[in-house]
């Protein structure tokens, strides 16, 4: 389950992301903002997945 969180999450900020795309009539500075936000969480989880997968080698 621990394993497969980080992954969980990845995928669930970026159906959210695109959620939000579609979802948002107004594009202003808050959007790119929260845009920016969700992609900034998705890059961190994937290299803390890569940190891990090194140390486990």
């Amino acid at each position: 389950m621990k394993k497969k969180l980080p992954v969980f999450l990845i995928v669930a900020s970026a159906i959210l992301i695109v959620f939000e795309i579609a979802a948002t009539d107004i594009i202003d500075k808050s959007f790119w903002l929260s845009i920016l936000s969700s992609v900034l969480v998705i890059i961190s989880m994937l290299l803390t997945i890569r940190n891990h997968n090194k140390n486990r080698e």
